[in-house]
C-alpha cells in the first residue's frame, strides 16, 4: 500500500461528472489516457471500461492508484474517478490536464467528494457528534439531516467507528466523519502511527462544478460549519452557474505517447516472461508472432496479408 497522505487542506477525493451521450470529451480522454502508464480492466461489459495507472516498484509493475470508470449507461456518458485515481494524477502532474478535457464539453458533476484530515483521535471526535447531533444536523442552509452513528472497538480498546449526517439519503449534501487511521488498519494492516479523523463531505447532483473540483476549498468550508470551525481566511463559496475550470492542455507527441505506453505495458511484460519459458529462442519467437499480428516481416516491412 502506498504512503498515507493526510489532507492537510480540503482535497478533492471523488469526480462523477455526466455528458450528454452526442456531446462529450471521449475522444480527448482516450488520447489523454493512450499517453499514460494506464491499464485496462479486462472483464469489463462494452459499455464499460475501467482504467488504473501501473506503478514500477523495484523495476516490476504494480497496478494502483485507484480506478477511472468511464461508462455509457441510462442515456449518458458518465466519466468516475476515484480518490486514489485522483491522487496518481496529482503525482504525475496530470491533474489539471484531466480537468480540461473534462470540462471541453458541456457537463454535469454528479457526485464530488471533498476531504479533510485532522490529527486528533477520532474516538472523542466521534463521541462529541454523536452527543451534539444525536438525530439530527443542518449542513449549511438545507434541510436537516438524519444522523447515524456505527461503531465498533479499537484495537486499543476504545469506540471507533463513523459517524453520518444523510446516509443513504437522496441530499444534495452529505457528510461523514470516521476514523482513518483504523480503516487503513483495518484495510490494509498498515498502522500509520499517527491517530487521524477524516472529515469527508459529498455533494450530488447540481451542487458543483469543476471550478470546485480544481479548488474544493470554498464549497467544504461553507457546508461543515456545523461539524468544525471555519477559518476566518476560508475563501468565499456561492452557488456558480461557471460552466467550468479550464487551462492549456500540454500536447503529447504520438511517438512520445507509443514509447510511454510501450515503456509501461504489463501485457507485453507477461508476453516476455511467456516467451523466456520457451528457452534461448523464445524472444525471437515472440518478435516473429508480433511481426505477424502486425503484418510486418521480420525486417519491420509490411506485406500484403491474404485472404482468409
Amino acid at each position: 500500500m502506498a504512503e498515507f497522505a493526510p489532507f492537510h487542506v480540503p482535497t478533492l477525493d471523488w469526480l462523477d461528472v455526466t455528458y450528454s451521450p452526442d456531446d462529450n470529451p471521449a475522444e480527448l480522454l482516450m488520447t489523454f489516457l493512450d499517453s499514460q502508464p494506464v491499464v485496462s480492466d479486462d472483464g469489463m461489459p462494452p459499455s464499460h471500461s475501467r482504467y488504473r495507472f501501473v506503478v514500477f516498484d523495484g523495476g516490476l509493475p504494480d497496478v494502483q492508484y485507484g480506478s477511472l470508470d468511464i461508462s455509457t449507461k441510462y442515456k449518458a456518458y458518465r466519466v468516475s474517478a476515484s480518490g486514489a485515481f485522483l491522487a496518481g494524477l496529482r503525482s504525475r502532474g496530470l491533474f489539471n490536464e484531466y480537468l480540461t478535457i473534462l470540462a471541453s464539453s458541456p457537463y454535469r458533476v454528479t457526485r464530488l467528494d471533498a476531504a479533510l484530515d485532522r490529527q486528533v483521535d477520532a474516538s472523542s471526535v466521534l463521541a462529541n457528534l454523536d452527543n451534539r447531533y444525536p438525530r439530527e444536523v443542518s449542513l449549511s442552509r438545507q434541510r436537516p439531516l438524519r444522523t447515524t452513528m456505527i461503531t465498533s472497538r479499537r484495537y486499543d480498546g476504545l469506540r471507533t467507528g463513523t459517524w453520518y449526517a444523510g446516509h443513504r439519503s437522496r441530499a444534495r449534501v452529505t457528510a461523514r466523519v470516521y476514523d482513518k487511521t483504523a480503516e487503513i488498519l483495518d484495510r490494509a494492516g498498515v498502522d500509520i502511527g499517527h491517530k487521524f479523523t477524516r472529515y469527508e463531505l459529498t455533494f450530488r447532483e447540481g451542487t458543483a462544478n469543476l471550478n470546485d473540483a480544481y479548488a474544493p476549498s470554498g464549497i467544504f468550508w461553507a457546508h461543515v460549519g456545523a461539524l468544525l470551525d471555519v477559518p476566518a481566511d476560508a475563501p468565499a463559496w456561492s452557488v456558480s452557474d461557471v460552466p467550468a475550470w479550464v487551462s492549456e492542455r500540454s500536447e503529447v507527441l504520438p511517438y512520445d505517447a507509443l514509447l510511454r505506453r510501450v515503456s509501461s505495458s504489463s501485457e507485453l511484460d507477461a508476453f516476455l516472461r511467456l516467451a523466456d519459458q520457451l528457452g534461448p529462442e523464445g524472444r525471437n519467437t515472440l518478435l516473429h508472432m508480433l511481426a505477424k499480428r502486425f503484418g510486418l516481416d521480420f525486417k519491420g516491412q509490411y506485406f500484403a496479408r491474404s485472404a482468409a
